[in-house]
């Protein structure tokens, strides 16, 4: 086990299929982190309280946090980086599905102390893991991060180990709905950690339709506006830069669903570079590794 802790908030709008899984995908890393921090963001289903009860017993290392009402991603993140148990901490989404060595890729880097944020690509399927329909990559230096910032986050935030210690330092995670991660790496940059993504696929992202809803939502305008105030308050970029940011995102999220769709792949969408992480997954799949899967007693019960 390495000294980390992985984060895996949920809410009532998580399935028990897909909690378990991704649980389990945590669980059964080939390099597995010392602590696995779950924060039940408000109510959840009862078979995931049922679940974590059980994994309670047999699990030393699954912390459990209790908000009683749903505050959003934002507080249950900041409540997670201040009662983990490691300097360093990992995200997962719990809808989400970790490849299987992850962690054994991340720590090398990680490990360096070097870096306050450590990313990596990530893989998005729809329906199943074996349906993977497009991989993100972003820069690896932390110059090119730095620049890429300007315009958008700089890391896939699924896929990021933090250094508790830095993001504590500049205040935690702060209340910008939908872009509290963007902000997060942002105020890191504007302070002067180091972030690095590995080009290394860490993730698997199930891209739902509701995806293509949260870019849609009328929420999304005051959150960038107030994102591109924040980057000209850091002082990455200039108040002109702000307001051409603002416009040329408002205009890609005001095309009509299937015009929003056909711009997403084609700005994401690489045929030639899915062949790889596709024959990667099958092989993970093939070797009956779990945590493609959810808990058993679950599909025996369903």
């Amino acid at each position: 086990m390495i000294p980390l802790t992985c984060v895996l908030p949920v809410y009532i709008g998580v399935t028990p299929e897909e909690f378990t899984r991704a649980y389990r995908s945590i669980s059964f890393q080939t390099l597995p982190p010392e602590e696995i921090l779950v924060v039940l963001d408000g109510p959840v289903q009862s078979e995931i309280s049922t679940f974590l009860k059980n994994q309670k017993r047999s699990d030393a290392r699954l912390s459990v946090i209790e908000l009683e009402t749903n505050q959003g991603v934002s507080a249950a993140m900041r409540t997670a980086f201040e009662q983990a148990q490691n300097r360093w901490v990992a995200r997962h989404d719990a809808d989400d599905i970790m490849m299987p060595d992850r962690f054994e890729k991340q720590w090398p880097v990680v490990s360096e102390e070097r870096y306050a944020a450590v990313g990596g690509a990530m893989l998005e399927f729809v329906g199943e893991p074996t349906n993977i329909v497009r991989v993100r990559r972003l820069p690896s230096t932390h110059a090119a991060l730095a620049s890429y910032a300007r315009m958008n986050s700089p890391l896939n935030n699924q896929s990021t180990i933090f250094d508790r210690d830095a993001v504590l330092a500049i205040g935690n995670v702060r209340d910008i709905h939908f872009m509290e991660d963007y902000d997060l790496f942002a105020r890191l940059i504007a302070n002067g950690y180091l972030l690095h993504s590995i080009d290394e696929a860490l993730v698997l992202v199930h891209a739902q339709e509701t995806m293509y809803d949260r870019r849609t939502d009328k929420r999304f305008s005051a959150s960038e506006r107030q994102m591109q105030r924040n980057l000209v308050d850091l002082g990455l970029i200039s108040p002109p830069r702000s307001v051409m940011n603002y416009a040329a995102r408002q205009l890609f999220r005001k095309l009509p669903r299937p015009l929003l769709k056909f711009a997403y792949a084609k700005l994401f969408h690489r045929p030639d570079a899915l062949n790889s992480p596709i024959s990667e997954v099958k092989q993970w799949i093939e070797s009956d590794w779990p945590g493609f899967s959810p808990c058993p007693t679950l599909i025996k019960s369903s």
